[in-house]
């Protein structure tokens, strides 16, 4: 019984150890910048909704010079200005 529960115990390690690793090797957070046509694919946000609701709201990100947004922090502006209703 002690060889089984030793077993398994090294083996639940292992599995950790391989999970972190994994883990560690991808990449968290998707570095792309997006220009306005992109936020349909990329958010279900239609041009003229993105340009009317969404572009020029107060503590909306900028784009860059060349005219693109990163996407990482629109997702992030979105996610913490939705609106929930039951």
């Amino acid at each position: 019984m002690d060889s089984l529960v030793s077993a398994l115990s090294k083996l639940f390690t292992q599995a950790y150890e391989q999970g972190v690793a994994d883990g560690r090797s991808q990449q968290a957070v998707d570095h792309k910048m997006i220009g306005r046509k992109d936020f349909y694919s990329e958010f279900g946000i239609k041009v003229d909704s993105f340009d009317k609701h969404y572009r020029d709201k107060e503590g909306f990100p900028k784009p860059e010079e060349d005219g693109k947004w990163y996407a990482p922090a629109v997702e992030k502006w979105l996610l913490n200005h939705q609106n929930l209703s039951n």
